[in-house]
């Protein structure tokens, strides 16, 4: 039986980059440099700073930090100098005055087996003596039925030695040196003592030895300080022999025997001075809880300040100046948040140093950087708007020109038409010189009406106002195009309410109503009506013109008061230049008043404005 034949489906590679992708990208960051360089700068700057910021960071965040809770199975007793300078009488003078007294100083046999033997009534766990007492002592030792107090297995006893040294071990220490435990404090440059380095399994430390538990790494770790010292309970050699604590109060608990110092800055911490044992008892305290401070790897925190500058940069790039200002203020104090959270929580050390100076710097450089970006388009926008003023003014120059110098033919070829119309020989032509005089004049108000759009658009245009009644202006204005509506026989009837004087530029008003006439008369068919009405109200002046025209459609009603902008229907039908309407919305907007249009197909338009009675001082800003 043949076996059937499996076939496996091929997979393809992924195809790689081609040259001319690659070339494309570094094109792409070629033209970014700038920004590529600068960004690359600031994570220089961070990294630097997060080599050097660890110690000075270390300590202010167990400063600022809240009260922890250290181990409560932890008690201090300590000795003080005057309780051991009776025995000695005076031979060494006023304590105070010594610069260092050493441990050997506090040894009295007697005074020891009292305290050890009460301590030991109280069935504690560990007993630890910090100081350290030499063989040089063994001629003071107790009675011999007093020895096996001194070598209980529960006390360990101190040595500022190494433990495999045969040489200066403890006065009490057993053959197999199991009940010794070294006391040595790592101390770093400036004298902190901030870590803590295993010593080996052949040479425990003291804080080792009476937890039964060895640190598990060879290398130092960071001491993690619940709180000053007095966080734990501390009792005087006098509480203890005179049965001054609380009963049971060391019962089940690790007791640290130390001395105080008469030099107070012997044993710095990043909380402050304190003694030896009480310095043992933050190890001790680390050793049981298992809570030493953790760092992560340098390549890491590096690693972090790359996305953070790419963060920041993106930012300030994106936002407005302020928005990005706030947003970076925010990301600083969530990541020293989340640092002071992560290292109460988890012990777990995350620099905040370096990233807030990193953003400060990304901000400094960058905004300097967006600054000369600014300044360099604002020196372009100069120089384009100053080519741009030379390219108008050429332009108004060659407009004026060209309309100037057509008004001297029009004007003869007026002349001409009229003299020709008076003969009686040009009867025969009568209806063509007719059509070619209203010709002559539609060009000449087509040339009016580029003169006007250059006149008013230039920069030194100003309002000649000057009080005077506005019903006035309409009159003038329907007299003048009353010819113009009789060819068409359109009626034109005014209803013109008194009142008060108003200070405007008459001129332009009376441009104004002529152009709203004469386009209603142009738009309306023969036979049409118009009216013109006038009003008061709400402190302002309301004209209206309404005529009987085909209307305007609603998809043009916007566009309509544009420059050159006329219906789409009506350019076949009438003939015009699109700056009536136009002007019409410049003027009124010079004067601060409002224009609008309101139109229904083959019902008619109505277009009217409204000027304030009281004008403002300062020339309107006008949208054109």
């Amino acid at each position: 039986m043949a076996l059937p034949i499996i076939r496996t489906k091929k997979t393809r590679p992924l195809p790689l980059p081609s040259a001319s992708t690659w070339r494309s990208f570094f094109r792409r960051l070629y033209r970014s440099r700038g920004i590529v360089l600068r960004a690359l700068l600031c994570w220089g700057i961070g990294c630097l700073i997060l080599l050097n910021d660890e110690v000075n960071s270390y300590d202010r965040r167990l400063q600022i930090r809240g009260d922890q809770n250290p181990n409560s199975e932890i008690a201090l007793i300590t000795l003080r100098s005057s309780d051991f300078s009776a025995p000695f009488g005076k031979e060494f003078g006023p304590l105070h005055e010594m610069i260092d007294i050493t441990d050997s100083f506090y040894w009295d046999p007697h005074i020891w087996t009292d305290l050890l033997q009460k301590i030991l009534a109280d069935h504690p766990k560990k007993i630890g003596v910090t100081l350290y007492f030499n063989e040089n002592l063994s001629h003071r030792l107790p009675k011999s039925t007093l020895k096996n107090v001194f070598m209980d297995p529960r006390i360990i006893w101190g040595t500022s030695v190494a433990i495999s040294d045969r040489v200066n071990q403890p006065l009490f220490a057993d053959a197999l040196k199991s009940n010794v435990g070294s006391t040595l404090l790592l101390r770093d440059e400036d004298g902190v003592i901030r870590r803590f380095s295993p010593l080996g399994s052949d040479s425990l430390h003291m804080a080792e030895k009476m937890a039964d538990l060895g640190v598990d790494s060879p290398f130092s770790r960071f001491i993690n300080y619940q709180r000053a010292h007095r966080g734990f309970a501390e009792y005087s050699l006098q509480d203890v022999l005179q049965n001054q604590i609380p009963q049971n109060a060391l019962r089940n608990k690790y007791v640290l025997i130390g001395a105080e110092s008469l030099n107070s800055t012997l044993y710095l911490t990043p909380l402050g001075s304190s003694q030896k044992h009480q310095v043992i008892a933050q190890i001790l305290d680390n050793v049981l809880e298992k809570r030493w401070i953790s760092r992560g790897d340098d390549l890491v925190y590096i690693a972090a300040l790359f996305l953070l500058m790419l963060l920041s940069v993106w930012l300030i790039n994106t936002y407005p100046q302020s928005v990005a200002f706030v947003l970076m203020l925010c990301l600083g104090a969530l990541i020293a948040a989340l640092s002071a959270w992560v290292f109460d929580s988890f012990y777990i050390w995350i620099p905040v140093v370096s990233p807030a100076m990193q953003l400060a710097v990304t901000w400094m450089i960058f905004i300097g950087y967006q600054a000369n970006k600014i300044e360099r388009k604002n020196w372009l926008l100069r120089q384009e708007q100053k080519y741009l003023k030379e390219l108008e003014q050429l332009k108004n120059n060659f407009v004026s020109l060209i309309s100037h110098d057509l008004k001297t033919p029009i004007a003869k070829i007026q002349a001409i038409l009229d003299r020709l119309a008076v003969r009686p020989e040009a009867q025969v032509f009568s209806e063509d010189l007719k059509s070619l005089s209203h010709s002559s004049e539609e060009l000449n108000r087509y040339i009016q009406s580029i003169l006007k759009v250059l006149r008013v658009e230039s920069r030194d245009f100003q309002l000649n106002k000057e009080v005077g009644d506005i019903n006035d202006v309409i009159q003038d204005a329907i007299n003048q195009l009353i010819p113009l509506a009789q060819e068409k026989n359109i009626s034109i009837n005014a209803q013109l309410e008194p009142m008060f004087s108003i200070e405007v530029d008459l001129t332009l008003i009376r441009e104004v109503m002529v152009n709203l006439i004469d386009n209603a008369i142009k738009y309306s068919p023969e036979g049409g009506q118009i009216q013109i009405s006038s009003r008061e109200a709400a402190q302002k002046v309301w004209v209206e013109v309404i005529d009987t025209g085909a209307g305007v459609p609603p998809d043009e009603v916007t566009h309509i008061w544009g420059k050159f902008v006329r219906g789409k229907d009506q350019d076949m039908k009438t003939k015009g230049t699109g700056l009536g309407l136009y002007l019409v919305k410049y003027f009124i907007e010079l004067h601060n008043g409002e224009v609008y249009l309101e139109s229904t197909l083959n019902k008619g338009t109505k277009v009217g404005f409204s000027l304030p009675l009281d004008l403002p001082t300062d020339e309107p800003e006008v949208s054109v």
